[in-house]
């Protein structure tokens, strides 16, 4: 995932900072393993917290307006959703393709 510059210093420094989360993240610094399990103390302001299905909320969050924007490149690759588990990319996956317009009929196929 490549983070790009914002609009404004403001914006910058919060992509700073995420990229600096997420790095610390990736390379394990955030928590010391405990039992092959961490505790990754994740931002409030990264936390979706209302919300009655989990995988639908986060998609719609992560993609506004995904129907009008899927087949674009650039819609796509500024976005991206982090998942704990295969299972749980494999749910977002699921989630997303049935969204759009004529994949269902392509799974008939197969």
């Amino acid at each position: 995932m490549r983070l790009k510059h914002g609009s404004d210093p403001k914006e910058n420094e919060e992509i700073s900072q995420f990229s600096k989360w997420l790095l610390s993240v990736g390379e394990g610094k955030i928590s010391e393993p405990n039992d092959n399990i961490a505790d990754i103390p994740i931002p409030k302001d990264m936390l979706i917290t209302d919300y009655e299905e989990p995988i639908a909320t986060i998609v719609q969050i992560t993609y506004p307006n995904f129907l009008d924007n899927y087949t674009s490149y650039d819609y796509l690759k500024s976005r991206a959703i982090l998942a704990s588990t295969i299972e749980v990319v494999n749910q977002i996956n699921d989630y997303v393709l049935g969204l759009m317009p004529g994949i269902n009929s392509l799974f008939d196929i197969y």
